[in-house]
């Protein structure tokens, strides 16, 4: 009779990485520290394209790694879950006092210090550390967000921009819920919840009608579209001038203010990216001479954006009333097609700048082949912040589970 670890093993082999991970899982919970099945359960995760990081389980047993395998898994890593934050700090400390030339161990617990917001120390650790281009950019944007957090508001302002926060959130993923009221408690506009759309419900003959053929075979993409229209929807339903649209897997870097005026949105925007990945990748000395947020024109912002890098992000953004019109008006006539991350870009960026991209580049594949669906030379006005408002947490992606449930299933 097989052990079970050879099961997950013959699993593996078959390429059935998520039936693997169920055997890990199982192990797991009857030797919650066993690090070495955690590793293993993090190798079968990672080849089913799921976060490490989502996975109580493998977070429970990382905290028992041995110090090598804790910093080769944490030095990796570019964001951490929020709940662990703490642990993680104690053990780089602890390491560090044992290790205090060891750069990977600073470069980390510097990065924990960034995401627990905590921006003097941050800026106090990376200055100490010898300077690389990577940690003079870490170091200016803990100064940057530090003189922002302690920037007085002023008591009266001349016009108040009222908004509030649409948070997109599936009805059964009652915890992410949860954690965005807790990681937003802080900040002062109303929140709304938003009931995304479970793309695997939608029949295929709906989803190749809204989509194409694209839309029947990644039909969490095509909820996660529906989500944002549904948002844009609900906003204008509501008599908002502005809303600040997110995901449920981010949380802010600030707290936000009870009105737009502390962010300053250009006169007449129609939508604003306000999310770390879209955040313009700016020289050092920018930044450092920066007071505050700047809203940057979206191709000037995307030309800093590697054009291989996959995923700008609709996980965070700012729209105006015109601008929701806009959006609702042009999707009915260009349908739900791809990621909506990618068709904000196409709204944004006119024909010349879409097949301007370094050609061959994942931004040139996406916004060439989206260029030609959206038909009126008209555009949104369309900007970036910054600093970053929102960033993302390592937890994984509904769109892309639901992708993978049809695609397992076989998606008709």
């Amino acid at each position: 009779m097989k052990t079970l670890r050879q099961r997950a093993l013959d699993f593996r082999e078959s390429g059935r990485f998520a039936d693997a991970a169920m055997v890990w899982r199982s192990l797991l919970r009857d030797q919650p520290d066993d690090w070495r099945t955690a590793l293993e359960l993090k190798s079968d995760l990672g080849s089913d394209f799921h976060y490490s990081e989502s996975d109580p389980l493998f977070r429970r047993a990382a905290r028992a790694l041995p110090d090598r395998e804790w910093l080769a898994h944490y030095a990796d890593l570019t964001t951490f879950y929020t709940a662990d934050l703490p642990f993680l700090e104690a053990r780089a400390k602890a390491m560090l006092a044992k290790r205090p030339a060891d750069p990977d161990v600073r470069i980390m617990l510097g990065n924990v210090l960034l995401q627990q917001r905590r921006w003097a120390a941050a800026e106090r650790h990376f200055a100490a550390m010898p300077e690389t281009p990577a940690i003079a950019m870490k170091q200016a944007l803990a100064g940057l967000y530090r003189r922002l957090s302690s920037a007085p508001r002023p008591d009266t302002v001349a016009e108040a921009i009222p908004y509030e926060i649409a948070v997109l959130n599936l009805d059964s993923n009652v915890s992410r819920w949860r954690d965005i009221q807790r990681a937003f408690r802080r900040s002062q506009p109303p929140i709304v919840r938003i009931s995304a759309v479970r793309g695997s419900l939608l029949p295929a003959a709906a989803a190749h009608l809204l989509a194409g053929e694209s839309g029947a075979m990644a039909r969490g993409t095509l909820g996660c579209f529906l989500s944002h229209a549904a948002a844009w929807e609900a906003m204008l339903a509501r008599g908002l001038p502005h809303c600040l649209v997110i995901e449920d897997d981010v949380v802010p870097q600030l707290p936000l203010p009870s009105t737009l005026d502390a962010l300053c949105p250009p006169e007449g925007y129609d939508l604003c990216f306000v999310n770390d990945r879209m955040q313009p990748r700016w020289p050092v000395d920018r930044i450092a001479m920066s007071g505050g947020f700047t809203h940057v024109p979206l191709q000037e912002a995307f030309a800093t954006f590697s054009p291989d890098d996959n995923a700008p992000g609709a996980d965070g953004y700012l729209v105006s009333a015109a601008g929701a019109r806009k959006l609702l008006a042009w999707v009915k006539r260009d349908g739900f097609a791809y990621d909506v991350d990618w068709r904000l870009l196409a709204y944004g960026l006119t024909d010349a700048e879409c097949a301007g991209q370094p050609r061959g580049s994942h931004a040139w594949r996406e916004l060439d082949r989206l260029r030609h669906m959206v038909g009126a030379p008209d555009r949104l006005r369309t900007y970036v912040l910054h600093p970053a408002l929102i960033r993302t947490v390592p937890i994984s992606s509904d769109r892309e589970d639901e992708n993978r449930k049809l695609e397992s299933l076989g998606a008709g």
